[in-house]
């Protein structure tokens, strides 16, 4: 019976841990843990673990990716009148980021495997181009010896978005150590999560100390933020389990109406104004859960390429496009962090896989997600990034976390595989 196979999630806190809910309850449930919620020793733990990891000289954490991105920007420079290339088939906090900081997004249409295209990167530079940002979606890492022999020959600086694409490489070295600045977030989504976090690296000294000079005058994140983050833990992790006989969703639904725990985006980032909380340092207590992930990047990649092995194998719907498995793309350069593939109707396949207890994830719906945004605030024209767009209309993708088996991944292709458009 339906009510007895417990739903497969592509999303939802997909990277949580026991160990995660441990640490979290008790921040809350301690008194003498307290103090340290905001502030103490783990935020200086993970920068360490992060310098050691990526071999760099400077690690600063954040509250958030969306906050990264924007001192990202404030670092090298971002004003008015400045012109940043970003991608199209990107969320609209990457855009917000840009915007906040005065400059303006040129936006930059993506190739078959969702990332930058550098030859319409290069069609789109002008006089007042100044920073570049590659994104590596779902860990796939992009065209990078393209996109730096572009920016070097017309002076532009580099940030690497790596929300996605943690522990992935190109030419044998790690992603976030192309550019000027390498950008990470550890949102709940993301390769390790906090449910709400971001860090940025960077190996030479000038832009490590402005990065510094500009982290030093954050404030502590809000208390109230940083309880609703670690509430995070303990709801999905009753939930979860139980989704399928209702009760779990009703839990999810009320503690969201309730705001128990965070928002992926808030209404006003949606239309493009700032929210009061961001940005801040990162809370002591989500830097002591991420301290723990840092040390297991390696083996959790592991796992998502060997998933995305099976699906690449098995999926042989003949409505189904797998752009990776299509375009041989090697998985073992890749953070894998969603499988992508492309179907005529995604909001059909939802859907289905839905009836059937598995809920599929939808990065992203259009060129600039998610779909219920002011796309008016973002500055994008539709047609603007045909490619993109025309790949959001098809886009769906698939489970790689932590929590899917070999098991799961096959229930999860025998459904997509018996899916007629």
């Amino acid at each position: 019976m339906k009510i007895f196979k417990k739903t497969i999630f592509t999303g939802f806190a997909p990277n949580l841990t026991g160990r995660d809910v441990i640490i979290s309850l008790g921040y809350l449930l301690l008194p003498w843990r307290w103090p340290k919620i905001s502030s103490g020793k783990y935020i200086a733990k993970v920068e360490k673990k992060l310098q050691e990891y990526f071999n760099i000289e400077h690690a600063y954490t954040f509250d958030s990716g969306r906050s990264t991105l924007y001192y990202a920007l404030k670092a090298l420079g971002a004003g008015d009148g400045d012109e940043i290339l970003v991608q199209a088939y990107t969320c609209v906090v990457v855009v917000n980021a840009i915007k906040f900081t005065g400059a303006k997004p040129i936006f930059v249409d993506i190739d078959n495997n969702f990332n930058m295209d550098p030859a319409n990167m290069e069609s789109r530079l002008s006089a007042k181009s100044k920073i570049l940002i590659i994104q590596h979606t779902f860990g796939q890492p992009a065209e990078l010896n393209q996109l730096i022999e572009i920016a070097k020959k017309h002076n532009l600086k580099i940030i690497e978005d790596c929300a996605h694409s943690l522990g992935a490489r190109y030419d044998g070295k790690l992603t976030g150590t192309f550019g000027q600045i390498g950008m990470l977030s550890f949102g709940s989504d993301k390769i390790i999560s906090c449910a709400r976090g971001g860090a940025l690296i960077a190996n030479d000294n000038e832009t490590g100390n402005k990065i510094k000079n500009l982290y030093l005058q954050l404030p502590r994140p809000k208390l109230t933020k940083t309880l609703q983050h670690l509430m995070h833990f303990p709801i999905f992790y009753i939930a979860k389990p139980i989704y399928h006989l209702i009760i779990g969703k009703i839990i999810l639904i009320l503690a969201k109406k309730l705001n128990i725990f965070n928002k992926i985006i808030y209404k006003n980032e949606k239309i493009g104004e700032e929210v009061s909380f961001y940005p801040a340092k990162l809370a002591n207590s989500l830097a002591h859960i991420l301290h723990w992930q840092i040390n297991e990047i390696e083996q959790l990649n592991m796992h998502r390429r060997n998933i995305s092995k099976i699906y690449n194998e098995k999926i042989s719907n003949a409505h189904i496009n797998s752009p990776w498995r299509d375009n041989k793309i090697n998985l073992e350069n890749n953070a894998c962090l969603r499988y992508p593939i492309l179907v005529k109707n995604p909001i059909n396949l939802l859907a289905y896989a839905k009836k059937h207890g598995i809920i599929l994830g939808d990065w992203y719906s259009q060129a600039i997600a998610p779909k219920d945004i002011n796309l008016d605030k973002t500055g994008y024209m539709l047609n603007q990034c045909p490619k993109a767009e025309k790949l959001a209309g098809q886009s769906v993708n698939l489970p790689t976390d932590r929590h899917i088996t070999n098991e799961q991944a096959d229930k999860i292709i025998k459904i997509i595989n018996s899916y007629a458009d």
